[in-house]
């Protein structure tokens, strides 16, 4: 990982998630505001990428940082998420192999699992925890947002991805001959 250039990414990235994904960002009944995660595309991005799953986890982290500061509002605790997106792309890094990550539609299956893990370990801790007065009665409805969330980044991946794949050189190492693969 080249971590310079991939901070300013996320920074980028966190800066077009709170101006332009407000944009993209629609009300459902019974559900909520309902918006893309464009950092947990980049989170994808990565985790499909990096050679070592250690950069795939502290990427997420910092990723997952970045949703827990620009998230806003008195109430939201900052750790939940980056420890959300760890989880989850850990997660990821361990299946990718099992795809063909070049591919949109796998692309989209991968982002759709990364939300799902990440957004549903958020909402349960959450609920759990009561630290933002969260409760089990808002469970469900927080949970579907949740879901159509996932299901929004799923469909908006392919164009994030294919935007980083022009520039992937600039944010990860070159792989190797040898050890490219752990």
């Amino acid at each position: 990982m080249r971590w310079v250039p991939f901070l300013i990414l996320v920074a980028l990235t966190a800066l077009l998630q709170r101006t332009a994904g407000l944009v993209l960002t629609f009300s459902i009944r019974g559900a909520g505001s309902v918006g893309p995660d464009l950092l947990a595309a980049v989170a994808v991005f990565v985790a499909c990428r990096v050679r070592a799953w250690e950069d795939a986890v502290l990427a997420a982290w910092v990723l997952g940082l970045a949703v827990d500061v620009t998230a806003g509002g008195a109430g939201v605790a900052v750790g939940p998420m980056s420890v959300a997106y760890a989880l989850a792309a850990w997660v990821l890094f361990r299946i990718r192999e099992a795809f063909f990550h070049e591919r949109a539609v796998t692309q989209a299956l991968l982002a759709l699992i990364f939300c799902l893990l990440a957004h549903g370990t958020w909402v349960t801790a959450e609920t759990l925890l009561g630290g933002t007065g969260m409760a089990w009665a808002d469970y469900g409805s927080t949970m579907l947002q949740a879901v159509l969330l996932a299901v929004y980044t799923a469909a908006l991946t392919p164009l994030v991805h294919a935007g980083l794949w022009r520039c992937r050189r600039l944010i990860l190492a070159a792989p190797t001959a040898r050890g490219a693969r752990r």
